[in-house]
């Protein structure tokens, strides 16, 4: 597997705070990824001055959750054939981080809907899972190769024109002030599913935690 997403049963427990949700996964591991590192001095502006790389994903079974959303800022995502990635955080009772923002982007807002909403799983050979998969592969010497030959495009002329490229492109398709407008948003929202009754309720009916040893 790629990445299973979030521990439900840690947070059936009350072991996931919300804190880890904000500064561990998305201001954290996922926003290194998309964004880089800062190489200011903490103030606003309008030329972004970051260090930054190209990653490439590969995916053998699925990507579920956090994993899914890991996928939505890598520059490469090789995948098994058969392979599938979902978002079933609304299901769970919380939201997917910035799975709402950016999903749409890849397949329309009319499968992530579906996805978000319904619970339903994007195949990597199907059309809207083509959308977030770019290479895909029928075995673990073809994942191989494929890495290979990302990892060779992405380097071939040296790190300046391709981070160049990148940076421009995040810019346009997600500013800064739209990712910071979207985190205060979800920050509170995030807070209210966290935080309510209704999660342990959520939890219990899609997930089962006494099948896992969550309730004795």
């Amino acid at each position: 597997m790629f990445d299973a997403g979030v521990n439900l049963t840690r947070l059936y427990h009350g072991e996931v705070s919300l804190i880890e949700f904000f500064i561990e996964r998305e201001l954290g591991l996922i926003t290194k990824w998309y964004r880089g590192h800062s190489l200011g001095n903490g103030e606003v502006s309008t030329i972004e001055n970051r260090h930054e790389k190209p990653w490439v994903a590969a995916v053998d079974t699925f990507a579920i959750g956090g994993g899914c959303q890991y996928l939505l800022v890598m520059d490469r995502v090789v995948a098994r054939s058969g392979a599938y990635v979902n978002l079933p955080a609304r299901r769970e009772g919380f939201l997917p981080g910035c799975g709402n923002m950016r999903l749409p982007r890849f397949v329309g807002e009319k499968v992530a809907r579906q996805g978000i909403f319904f619970n339903r799983d994007i195949y990597v050979d199907s059309p809207e899972g083509r959308q977030i998969v770019d290479d895909l592969v029928v075995d673990e010497e073809g994942m191989q190769a494929a890495i290979a030959d990302a990892v060779d495009a992405l380097t071939a002329t040296g790190p300046v024109g391709v981070n160049a490229n990148r940076t421009e492109m995040r810019i346009g398709v997600e500013p800064l002030d739209t990712f910071r407008a979207y985190m205060a948003n979800l920050s509170i929202l995030q807070a209210k599913c966290m935080y309510s009754p209704a999660i342990i309720r959520n939890l219990e009916i899609a997930w089962d935690p006494k099948r896992r040893g969550g309730v004795k």
